[in-house]
């Protein structure tokens, strides 16, 4: 079961499996994301700061089982206590927050703290919290791509602004930047090409190839020709 579908679970007797095969998984959980990026002043990634605006259904329903003293909305102590319940849960999903060299992944510290609050005009929790490089990746040298994705699909993150939702700190105007968002269509062909791929006596995983990472959006930076 998907970390975010546990929390989910407890409110709403709703569960997801994690092992729905490409075709029949889709999300239960939906994430309006912002990403920031920023450089030290040698040029090295410093954090990637993740900020996410969960959907309403979702909100409301982490609140009875975190609303401990039951009036009606999530103080700052339950507050808290979502944040740890949450930062516990995806920690073995590498907190959603994938970063890249060449395809491959670059290891990245877990967050000190899960942010969490509560917008009572919106109905919606927002999460943040900032994740570092756990050796120094220097961005000079090497492209790198940026990402979140649940592998289980029960979460979507979708950047409703685009490139705009990829904020950069510290780092060169003589970087190029790029977004790659594959609609669900070019998502299938690669999934499908993938499985393909495998040859006729390999073992297909559960979940096909990672659909949700074929599917997810990337943003790439390259600083090496600044």
């Amino acid at each position: 079961m998907s970390p975010f579908a546990r929390i989910a679970y407890l409110a709403t007797a709703l569960a997801a499996s994690a092992t729905a095969t490409a075709a029949s998984a889709h999300p239960h959980v939906f994430v309006d994301a912002t990403m920031e990026i920023s450089a030290s002043a040698d040029g090295h990634l410093a954090a990637v700061h993740n900020i996410w605006w969960m959907d309403e259904l979702f909100s409301s329903s982490v609140i009875p089982d975190f609303d401990k003293n039951a009036n009606g909305r999530l103080d700052p102590s339950e507050l808290k206590a979502v944040g740890a319940q949450v930062k516990k849960s995806i920690a073995e999903w590498s907190f959603y927050t994938f970063v890249r060299v060449n395809g491959a992944p670059i290891e990245m510290q877990p967050p000190p703290v899960l942010n969490v609050s509560y917008d009572q005009k919106r109905g919606q929790l927002l999460f943040d919290f900032t994740m570092k490089p756990a050796k120094p990746l220097d961005l000079k040298k090497q492209a790198v791509s940026f990402s979140n994705f649940d592998d289980s699909y029960f979460v979507a993150f979708d950047f409703k602004r685009g490139i705009e939702d990829f904020r950069l700190k510290g780092i060169g105007s003589r970087c190029t930047k790029q977004l790659d968002v594959p609609t669900s269509d070019e998502a299938a062909n690669a999934w499908m090409q993938q499985i393909a791929g495998l040859g006729p006596d390999a073992q297909v995983p559960d979940d096909g190839i990672k659909f949700s990472q074929v599917l997810s959006t990337r943003f790439e930076l390259d600083c090496t020709h600044g």
